[in-house]
């Protein structure tokens, strides 16, 4: 499995979250802040077991399935808050 290349993904996301766009979101938002804490403890575990040559595949399966639905977590949030603005489409300039 390609960890390194996972985890370079996994920063670039977490610099994405750290946009001030989203951390007023998250000031709006603290559920939000928290599926945010969650994800980055996340990684901070699939790191810790990266270096962990002992670990099982079970358990690196398990964590790498967590992950997976933290992110699905905030990319439905971030889904719902933009369907928000979807009247804005309708907008048109006065003329």
């Amino acid at each position: 499995m390609e960890i390194d290349k996972l985890l370079e993904n996994l920063a670039v996301i977490s610099q994405n979250l750290k946009t001030p766009s989203l951390t007023n979101q998250i000031d709006e938002d603290p559920n939000f802040g928290i599926k945010i804490r969650e994800f980055e403890t996340l990684v901070e575990k699939v790191k810790l077991q990266h270096g962990d040559f002992s670990a099982f595949d079970q358990d690196l399966r398990e964590l790498l399935n967590e992950l997976y639905l933290s992110i699905q977590e905030i990319d439905t949030y971030c889904d719902l808050n933009l369907q928000k603005l979807n009247f804005l489409e309708n907008l048109r300039p006065l003329t």
